[in-house]
């Protein structure tokens, strides 16, 4: 009896340690959350960047800038750590940005470093940059304490480019680094003195190195093959005179296999609103026009990829079942380049807007009304 009391004792007490609270945890006035990081090289170093939240009044909130050089992603992160007082966490970055020089070498291994570290999430956007990096985040805080606009404004749902973007995060760069049949395509953004952030286009990355950039147009198109939601309610234009707007839109691959040749049939529906016209055209002309230029563009598309061997439309991920592991290794530059593709576009428009049919026998009566 009086050991088992003893031992009721002893727990308790370690019990007692146990509600003591987290021993290890830090003040929040003592951590630091950058909620950016910025990667160059100079000369042979890595030099990052961090853009961390500072609270200047109660009211107020400013953008801080620190960077480290160091022979490795992680010695340049420590050189950082030590000229602030504070303890950095990284689980909060929401953007990474390299510099687009970074992509010509590789970024394979910064990829692997970032992929690797317990501390980096897998989560943030990132993106290249065509300018000097610390010119960048200057002019990125600059605007953000003129303005107030935020620092991933433009990496907001609905924005205005967003569409032409191939918003992609951390772990699918890693993922498009080392799949057999997949490739990845990262924005190039810059500064904007005006606003917060110009785009201009995609690099496409092969095995973590840009071998091919494409313009706006040719991301908005990969993105509808895609099938991305974000390319619903956006606008095309046709030609200098003709936009629609699309509605709705469906993609369906079809592969057919001929001994070793294959033939895949991209069929794309669209659902659309004819935006802006020439009066002298009518919904089968605009159909007409549309139709034509998409299947155009689609394929100069396919084919300039083809010619490089990369693939960042999805076209090797749906027929890579039917391959061993041994012929995946060489798909994209023995198979791949060769499969036939052809395109057909069918396209519907809902209505033209709130324009009356001129040639709606009714017109006259309604414009009598309205006058009335």
């Amino acid at each position: 009896m009086k050991r088992n009391y003893w031992i009721k004792i002893i727990i308790s007490f370690m019990l007692l340690g146990l509600l003591s609270g987290c021993w290890d945890s830090r003040d929040i006035n003592y951590r630091s959350t950058p909620i950016l990081m910025g990667v160059t090289k100079d000369e042979d170093l890595y030099q990052v960047y961090l853009v961390i939240p500072v609270s200047v009044v109660s009211e107020q909130r400013n953008l801080a800038k620190v960077d480290g050089k160091g022979a490795t992603i992680v010695d340049a992160i420590e050189q950082l750590k030590k000229k602030i007082e504070t303890t950095i966490d990284l689980e909060h970055i929401g953007f990474i940005v390299l510099d687009e020089a970074l992509g010509e070498e590789g970024i394979g291994k910064i990829i692997n470093t970032f992929m690797r570290m317990r501390d980096m999430p897998a989560t943030p956007t990132v993106a290249f940059t065509k300018e000097d990096m610390d010119t960048y985040i200057d002019q990125m805080i600059n605007t953000f304490q003129k303005v107030g606009v935020p620092i991933f404004g433009f990496l907001e749902k609905q924005t205005g480019w967003e569409i032409y973007n191939p918003e992609v995060s951390l772990w699918q760069v890693y993922r498009g680094i080392h799949s057999y049949t997949s490739d990845i395509a990262i924005p190039i953004i810059s500064s904007n003195e005006n606003l917060e952030l110009d785009y201009f286009g995609a690099s496409v990355l092969k095995n973590g190195k840009n071998i091919e950039t494409l313009d706006s147009l040719e991301v908005l198109l990969m993105n509808l093959l895609n099938n991305e939601e974000n390319v619903i309610k956006t606008f095309i234009t046709i030609d200098e005179t003709t936009d629609v707007e699309l509605v709705e839109r469906d993609v369906e691959y079809d592969y057919k296999h001929h001994g070793d040749e294959i033939d895949l049939t991209i069929q794309l529906e669209f659902v659309m609103i004819v935006a802006e016209a020439e009066d002298h055209l009518d919904d089968e002309d605009i159909q007409k026009k549309f139709e034509e230029k998409v299947k155009k563009d689609t394929l100069q598309l396919v084919k300039k990829l083809q010619d490089r061997h990369a693939d960042v439309l999805g076209i090797s991920n749906r027929i890579r079942k039917n391959y061993t592991h041994k012929e995946l290794k060489n798909f994209l530059d023995e198979i791949y380049p060769h499969i036939n593709v052809d395109v057909e576009v069918n396209a519907v428009i809902e209505n033209n807007g709130k324009i009356r049919n001129l040639n709606n026998d009714d017109f006259e009566d309604w414009d009598k009304q309205e006058q009335d």
